[in-house]
């Protein structure tokens, strides 16, 4: 671990357990989430001026200018969300830390999946399914589950 540059990790972001072994050997990360110690403590003991990066997403820790001022060194930070409000970008921007987002690599996805949901709301597709996965659907009430009850009122 000595002579790798050091990556403070906040929060961790979801994907940190997929990303950790396959960087492990590039870089030495600090996973302050491990340690039930503040993040000033766990900072004062793995000697702040010798990390360079962060790695952390919205859900955990807000960046804030006192986050940012304990790490002297800092020269690149790096948030797997697509929003940068969790993070001081004035501070950032005045101290030269580059920040690097996700951007807008979700949004298609997120799209996709709003549309989805919205058709099984509409159609209530997943009520159905639920309802017929544990109940006796000799006696379904059709009226309530509009998919498929034309094709069911034409059997009885």
């Amino acid at each position: 671990m000595k002579g790798l540059p050091k990556v403070l990790v906040l929060g961790p972001p979801l994907c940190f357990s997929s990303l950790q072994p396959l960087y492990s050997h590039k870089f030495h990360f600090l996973n302050s989430h491990l340690s039930d110690l503040s993040l000033q403590h766990f900072l004062q003991l793995h000697h702040p001026p010798s990390i360079t990066a962060i790695l952390c997403d919205a859900a955990g820790y807000s960046v804030t200018a006192e986050v940012l001022h304990l790490l002297p060194s800092l020269r690149l930070l790096v948030t797997i969300s697509a929003g940068t409000n969790h993070i001081d970008l004035r501070e950032c921007r005045r101290r030269g830390i580059q920040v690097a987002g996700a951007g807008a690599i979700f949004s298609e996805d997120v799209a996709d999946m709003a549309v989805g949901l919205l058709i099984d709301g509409m159609r209530k597709i997943s009520a159905a399914d639920r309802w017929l996965r544990t109940q006796n659907h000799h006696n379904a009430p059709w009226h309530l589950f509009p998919l498929g009850s034309k094709v069911c009122s034409l059997t009885e």
